[in-house]
Order: structure tokens, then sequence, then C-alpha cells
């Protein structure tokens, strides 16, 4: 009794430590011009995949951070993510070369349209609340775990 007990022990104490793995993303803080958010990093194809989505909030000057090889034209879309997002892509000058709003629950592809080594989620309206448009520059991007 107390051998079954000890294993199902330490199978529910791995399995929780493999959920919280699996969730817990490294953060970076971003500065554009005079403001500054946090963003989760999606690093591999499977975060990039999962990115924001079944998520029910987004916190203020939050968002995520989608890492791409040079020369990347991805394309973006919000099947299953429930929060309304706002896209900035990111070229290998840390230019932002394109901001576009995307609605929740929705198939809609949201394309680069040219190369780009970044991609930042955050909550719709963020960049224009902020007085962020194209063509402005990423300062800084810095590991904070």
């Amino acid at each position: 009794m107390i051998k079954e007990f000890i294993k199902i022990l330490i199978f529910v104490f791995l399995f929780i430590n493999y959920s919280i793995a699996q969730t817990s993303l490294s953060k970076v803080k971003i500065e554009i011009g005079s403001k500054t958010l946090i963003a989760e990093i999606a690093e591999t194809d499977e975060e990039q995949e999962e990115g924001l989505m079944h998520r029910d909030t987004l916190a203020k000057d939050h968002g995520m951070l989608f890492l791409f090889e040079d020369g990347s034209t991805p394309c973006f879309w919000m099947k299953d993510t429930k929060i309304p997002l706002s896209i900035a892509f990111i070229n290998k000058e840390n230019i932002i070369v394109k901001i576009e709003d995307m609605q929740p629950l929705t198939e809609n592809e949201h394309c680069s349209g040219s190369p780009i080594v970044l991609g930042l989620e955050v909550n719709q309206g963020w960049f224009k609340e902020n007085n962020i448009k194209a063509g402005d520059k990423i300062i800084s991007i810095k590991r904070i775990n």
C-alpha cells in the first residue's frame, strides 16, 4: 500500500514539474522609444505554434516575442486565440516594418510581407496607444530570466 502511494506521489510530482516546465517561457524586457514592455519568448516551433492560444488575458505592457531565422516571411493567425492582438513585424535592423491588428478566433492570415527576424504580439491597440508605428526602432531587448 505504501509503495503504491509513493509511486503515485512520484508520478504526480513529475507530472507537475513537467507541466510547469512546459509553460514557463523565458522573458525579455523590450524598449521601443520611451516605452517598455515584458514579453515571453517563443523560440521553438512548438512554442511558436502555441503562441498566446487558449489564454483569457494578457497583462498590460506584456506580449510575446517570436524569433525567426533571417529572411523569414512568416504569417500569423488567431485560431484558438481569445485575446485581440496587434503584431509588429521587425527586421534584422530592429526596425518595425509592419503593424497589424488581429481579431480573436479567426483564421485570417497576417503576413510580414518582407523578411523579418522578430514578431511581437501585444494587446490590440498597444502600439497605437503608445504612438509606435512602422519605421520605429527597437532600442533594446534584454533577457530577464
